[in-house]
């Protein structure tokens, strides 16, 4: 047997690389076990806008602190993320602003610290020049977020997680939770076992079937993100996300663009490693004619390829953070595509969780997995 750690990650992207890199400084022996190359499925994938509106308290916060710490990213991981600061516009549905939920949304985000300006179209226009303003009649505006380099990002957090002495090793993937009785005891590998004091299960919906052997059902499925990406002209372009057309878009660099669907729901696959959707000719077609219903110069953008990754969805689209019903095994899963702006603080947020005994904020409670009926099984593999 491997010498036991305080730590077992599973999952070496954004969100593992995070808790593994914050629970070293606090000085946890931590070994991070990725099954593939270190960022190489969800996270290399991502569409990677930072930005802060959401629709409950604790995902904004997190967002928020997310966001300050890729602004701050050389001081407080090490390294370049690429992040840029292009601003970033959320444009509800009509409906939303006319029953006032959009207006209880802002205040609420106020009051989590997010600065976010509500703007009419003209107002909007003004501080992001490419956008068209017909039919706003209110838009939250956010002069801080921006976009970063996934890359990049995975490439500073593996450094720093290596110097603070987490025992890195893609290439590694788990077959099993080990347990005594009620508690978990590590893992299992292909090559052997390794002791560990707590796992934390970063590994998207490959989570699901390590979860089920150890007596748990996590409400994960699995679907898939499509990204199409466009060259353009050089011209000033905001990141943000147009709910009437149903795209979120961004720069990528002076001379292209992304852009992805908001209704990933409707793209399941069976399983995180079965075959994915292509950017194909239709999707690129519809994708730049959505988006240019809020940004007229799209129409002239040119298909440049784009990607495609898995996503494992909760039934709320909120993730499962925090302690399960088996002792020493955290969860940081079923991001719903939300996990890279959040990586670095909800890996400080997991760690403080694990060694202080409660999440350094309180709402962070509303994100335990037992909120989204975790069901205990009461059958598990014997280890």
């Amino acid at each position: 047997m491997t010498p036991a750690r305080d730590l077992a990650v599973v999952g070496g992207g954004i969100v593992g690389l995070g808790v593994a890199l914050a629970a070293a400084r606090r000085g946890m022996g931590v070994v991070l076990l990725e099954r593939d190359e270190l960022g190489g499925v969800a996270t290399q994938v991502s569409g990677a806008i930072v930005r802060t509106h959401y629709m409950h308290a604790a995902d904004a916060r997190l967002a928020l602190e997310g966001l300050a710490s890729f602004e701050r990213f050389d001081d407080e991981v090490g390294g370049d993320a690429g992040f840029q600061r292009t601003g970033f516009a959320h444009v509800p549905h009509p409906e939303e602003v006319h029953d006032g939920r959009f207006a209880r949304r802002v205040a609420m985000l106020r009051d989590v610290g997010v600065q976010t300006p509500v703007l009419d179209g003209r107002e909007l226009a003004d501080v992001a020049p490419g956008l068209a303003a017909d039919g706003i009649t209110a838009a939250a505006w956010e002069p801080r977020s921006g976009y970063a380099d996934p890359a990049r990002t995975t490439t500073a957090l593996a450094a720093a997680a290596r110097r603070a002495g987490v025992d890195l090793r893609p290439g590694t993937p788990v077959e099993a939770l080990t347990l005594n009785r009620e508690r978990v005891s590590g893992v299992r590998l292909g090559d052997g076992r390794l002791a560990a004091g707590a796992v934390a299960m970063c590994c998207g919906a490959w989570a699901v079937p390590l979860a089920r052997g150890a007596g748990l059902e996590l409400p994960i499925r699995s679907t898939a993100a499509i990204i199409a990406r466009f060259d353009r002209e050089p011209a000033p372009l905001v990141a943000g996300v147009d709910v009437p057309s149903g795209v979120y878009f961004r720069p990528d660099g002076d001379r292209a663009a992304i852009v992805g669907r908001r209704d990933w729901s409707d793209r399941p696959v069976a399983h995180p490693d079965g075959p994915l959707p292509s950017v194909d000719a239709a999707f690129a077609a519809d994708a730049r004619a959505r988006t240019a219903r809020r940004v007229p110069a799209a129409t002239g953008w040119r298909p440049a390829g784009g990607r495609s990754g898995p996503l494992d969805m909760t039934p709320d689209a909120r993730p499962l953070l925090g302690p399960t019903a088996v002792e020493g095994l955290w969860l940081s899963v079923g991001w719903s595509g939300t996990g890279f702006k959040t990586g670095v603080s909800a890996g400080r947020a997991l760690a403080a969780w694990m060694m202080d005994g409660a999440p350094p904020h309180a709402d962070y409670g509303d994100l335990r997995p037992d909120r989204a009926q975790v069901r205990t099984t009461g059958v598990r593999t014997p280890h």
